[in-house]
């Protein structure tokens, strides 16, 4: 009985130590299975302004029409960044399997290699109604927390005191953006947040709309900061969240790509391949969630 008896113990304990192991099988199995590449897919557009210059509201006004969009995500975004800023692209172009609309940082800087990988594919050049309001607005926006990555696209991790060199960046992006489809005006358009509902026609110009019609509702106004504003209490939160995974991501991304110990390394590379599949999946149900709730769109 004393043998059996022990057994039956080392079988629990293994069980106990297998099930949580067995259960996260199954959740990134089944998490893989969900997040597969479409089959079909509408020709791709890519918003390719700059922060805080309504690439958000875009992309909101694009899933309005039915795409599917990639924006700004908290932790795949920010490796996105880490990794184009590394000269490693095969992460971004890996995401050009999985949506139709792509908006916010890195993108801005990757249209000349996807203007090549896709033919069909159309651009937008997000502004603002002139470059003094846009830096006011970065102004806001980078002074709630810093980030060393801004320093990639606006030569400077801060606004305060970097104010002509972050604008120059603003007037390069555009000159040559400009300069690049100054002859493929088919597959190119701007777009003035600050006009509203004008930017209807404009989208639906490389945007999939009925000929001749745009939505009769308002144009999205996203991410403005009246959204970052939500009590004290939530303030707060979000503040720390940001705060916490901004250090664990400059800790991560300095020991990847600046040294640091190789086990660190492979277990930061392996816990991407995980954090990669179960984010793709929430995602791709989010947008089956969001197609299967919208309410339809209806054009003038």
């Amino acid at each position: 009985m004393a043998a059996i008896s022990a057994i039956v113990d080392i079988a629990m304990r293994y069980a106990t130590a297998l099930v949580p192991l067995l259960l996260s099988a199954v959740i990134l199995f089944a998490a893989h299975l969900i997040a597969q590449p479409p089959e079909t897919l509408k020709p791709k557009i890519f918003v390719i302004g700059l922060s805080k210059t309504g690439t958000t509201s875009i992309g909101d006004a694009l899933a309005l029409l039915g795409y599917k969009r990639l924006g700004w995500k908290d932790i795949r975004s920010r490796h996105l960044v880490h990794t184009w800023a590394n000269g490693d692209y095969s992460a971004l172009i890996d995401q050009t399997q999985y949506y139709d609309a792509f908006e916010d940082l890195p993108w801005p800087c990757m249209y000349r290699r996807m203007a090549e990988m896709y033919p069909d594919s159309k651009f937008i050049l997000s502004l603002r109604k002139d470059e003094q309001t846009w830096l006011r607005s970065m102004r806001r926006h980078v002074g709630r927390g810093s980030w060393q990555p801004y320093s990639y696209f606006y030569g400077a991790s801060e606004v305060e005191g970097n104010e002509e060199t972050v604008l120059q960046s603003y007037r390069s992006h555009t000159d040559n953006v400009r300069a690049y489809f100054a002859d493929q005006p088919h597959r190119y358009t701007e777009i003035n947040i600050d006009e509203g509902d004008m930017n209807w026609k404009a989208l639906c110009e490389v945007a999939q709309c009925p000929e001749g019609s745009v939505p009769s509702i308002s144009f999205p106004k996203s991410n403005t900061a009246a959204h970052w504003s939500n009590g004290a209490l939530l303030d707060n939160l979000h503040c720390f969240w940001s705060w916490t995974i901004t250090r664990v991501e400059e800790l991560s991304s300095s020991s990847y790509y600046r040294g640091g110990w190789q086990s660190v390394n492979g277990l930061l590379s392996v816990c991407w391949g995980v954090v990669s599949v179960i984010e793709q999946a929430c995602s791709e149900l989010y947008f089956r969630i969001m197609v299967a709730n919208a309410e339809p769109v209806t054009f003038v």
